[in-house]
């Protein structure tokens, strides 16, 4: 009696989960290929749990439709057709290879696993749980890297200007960075092939499933990684962070200490000339050597503490508050005491304000008035018909690496310096701009100037082999900046000295000769200013 008994419970187990799996499939048949074709599914393997993960944020998508129930009774279905003893499902279709870009020839810079491009997840499926968290990277310098118009245009003139080897081989750098998924998918090897053609995930530059998937250091600087991709969509990576208890019902998650630290975005943010290794932008390095890295974890300042706290009202400089940033880090998670942000504007307000990112545009504004202080140092006494002075001391009291930093050869800092009498009449200018957008040639100017192999200025980074000039301001340190004049008989005391700290991002020529007719006006900001008087 109790062997009937067993095998009548038996039967009626596998009746039920028969009929569950019944119902599991006509869910998939009814709801699923409203989206994509079922044999997209039918082709996948997977075990329970990631069948459910997968449905879970295909219900998302349904917007109610599909409910938790069916959640589970597809996932059912969708396990369990791959169990020995079900019907074999249909051989999946043999897909091509991509297209691919041209091989990339043995270099050390070329050195890392090719990924596929199917491999990674688009930020609009981010968005569907991390709604903040892509607006403030929508935007960003990071979403626009491949974007920014200004990039395409220099790396299009530079890439026809570079004839030698060497020379060809620091331009195919500058796509490995600014698309890694492009380069590393061999989609695209070089300035000279078609950015327009590029696909659309790659061409989103920097994006979340890219950067939450490097799991390795090889090397500190020029993008020294690599990657552990998922398969899509519907099987996703592990997702690297911040959080020790982060858990996701659509992808697996693990804390990364990497990305808490600078080194992470040392990875990108040092750059040496691929083929001389001429160091072109050392912002990591900058912040290595500067006071805010102490050597002690408990007093250190990472670049997160500064870059992934700033939010519109907070530009969370060295010089003020960096407050925690409250919120939830997944729309329907845990309430969070502090969440790190990702609007990654630095101080670019010329490429924000063309692709139409303004709310990234004011930001970089406001973080460059938070970035340096200015001091006026005067002489004793100042006398009629004789030779005065004043300093200026510009002190670097916000930023954790130099002032200005990245591609110094194209950024542009400088003083404006104007004195002038009781009656207006101008004693002394430096530092203004002519009709044409130029800078004042004896402006004090805070810069990288590149040379080539002939010693020659250049400002083409492929031609660059050394380095002829390097002024600027060091993390909490200050340059003092001496000015001589002569007051004139007929001037009226008190004299009126003001003095501005400017920035922009390249020069009005620069852009001129990159983009031509289609230049914008290249925006100028007052970082700082002090206005103070001059008295006998």
């Amino acid at each position: 009696m109790k062997k009937v008994l067993v095998i009548f419970i038996v039967v009626l187990a596998a009746s039920v989960a028969f009929a569950s799996t019944e119902e599991g499939k006509k869910l998939f048949e009814a709801q699923c290929d409203k989206c994509h074709s079922l044999e997209r599914s039918l082709k996948k393997t997977k075990n329970l749990e990631a069948w459910k993960r997968t449905n879970k944020r295909m219900a998302r998508y349904s917007r109610g439709s599909i409910t938790a129930q069916d959640v589970e009774k597809i996932a059912e279905y969708l396990a369990s057709k791959d169990k020995p003893g079900k019907p074999a499902v249909t051989p999946a279709v043999t897909i091509e290879p991509e297209k691919e870009a041209k091989v990339h020839e043995e270099h050390h810079m070329f050195e890392f696993k090719k990924v596929k491009v199917d491999q990674f997840i688009k930020p609009e499926v981010c968005a569907l749980c991390h709604s903040e968290k892509f607006k403030q990277w929508n935007g960003s310098m990071h979403s626009k890297a491949f974007a920014d118009p200004l990039w395409r245009a220099a790396t299009k003139l530079f890439f026809k200007e570079a004839v030698e080897k060497e020379e060809v081989l620091e331009m195919k750098a500058c796509v490995k960075c600014h698309t890694p998924l492009g380069f590393r998918s061999y989609s695209i090897s070089s300035p000279g092939d078609d950015y327009d053609k590029l696909a659309a995930l790659p061409a989103q530059g920097i994006f979340c499933n890219w950067c939450h998937n490097i799991n390795e250091i090889k090397h500190l600087g020029d993008a020294g990684y690599e990657v552990a991709p998922g398969s899509g969509e519907d099987d996703p990576s592990t997702m690297l962070g911040p959080l020790k208890d982060a858990s996701s019902d659509f992808h697996p998650t693990k804390y990364s200490e990497l990305h808490t630290k600078s080194e992470f975005c040392g990875l990108c943010h040092n750059v040496t000339h691929a083929a001389n290794k001429l160091p072109l932008e050392q912002t990591y390095d900058e912040w290595k050597n500067s006071p805010y890295n102490t050597g002690d974890q408990a007093t250190t300042v990472n670049c997160q503490d500064c870059h992934m706290r700033q939010r519109p009202g907070i530009p969370a400089t060295g010089k003020t508050v960096r407050p925690d940033n409250p919120g939830k880090a997944a729309d329907q998670g845990p309430d969070r005491k502090h969440l790190w942000t990702h609007y990654f504007v630095g101080a670019n307000v010329l490429v924000t304000k063309l692709l139409k990112s303004d709310l990234h545009a004011q930001m970089a504004i406001e973080r460059l008035k938070n970035a340096a202080d200015l001091e006026l140092i005067k002489s004793d006494s100042y006398k009629k018909n004789e030779l005065s002075h004043i300093s200026v001391k510009v002190i670097n009291s916000g930023a954790g690496h130099y002032l200005p930093t990245g591609i110094t050869e194209v950024r542009q800092m400088w003083l404006d310096v104007k004195i002038s009498d009781h009656k207006g009449k101008t004693i002394l200018r430096s530092g203004s701009l002519d009709k044409n957008g130029n800078i004042d040639k004896n402006a004090v100017l805070y810069y990288t100037q590149l040379g080539n192999a002939k010693g020659e200025p250049v400002i083409n980074v492929a031609l660059a082999d050394r380095i002829l000039y390097d002024h600027r301001v060091p993390p909490k340190g200050y340059l003092i900046e001496k000015y001589a004049f002569q007051i004139p008989a007929d001037a009226v005391f008190p004299l009126t000295v003001k003095a501005t700290l400017k920035y922009r991002s390249a020069s009005q020529s620069l852009a001129n000769k990159i983009l031509g007719d289609a230049a914008p006006k290249i925006p100028v900001v007052d970082m700082v200013s002090l206005v103070d008087k001059l008295a006998p």
